[in-house]
């Protein structure tokens, strides 16, 4: 009987396991694996962090819920706002040699 139940914990061990990570590593806030799926994922241009939806959508419903400027929800550095802003912020991170940039 007891060999039966630990080779059913075993069994629930080996189906629910989560990954360690994954290749494209994981997330800096929340230290989950990010998602393989490119759509679940935010790359921030200020400081080129892969973000997962889960922290990026917790930041903007605080920043919501306290009238706060949309900042990054790593370095809290301001969301840029037109295409120039952007582009600056990654010519940022090419100067200062980022690989993800």
């Amino acid at each position: 009987q007891l060999c039966k139940e630990r080779a059913a914990e075993l069994r629930e061990e080996l189906l629910f396991r989560q990954p360690e990570s994954s290749h494209v590593g994981d997330c800096p806030i929340c230290c989950l694996p990010l998602s393989i799926n490119g759509k679940r994922v935010a790359l921030m241009s200020c400081c080129s962090k892969w973000i997962c939806d889960g922290c990026d959508y917790a930041n903007i419903l605080r920043q919501l819920r306290e009238n706060l400027q949309a900042t990054c929800p790593f370095c809290r550095h301001p969301v840029p706002t037109t295409h120039k802003e952007l582009e600056v912020n990654q010519m940022k991170r090419v100067a200062a040699n980022d690989p993800v940039a």
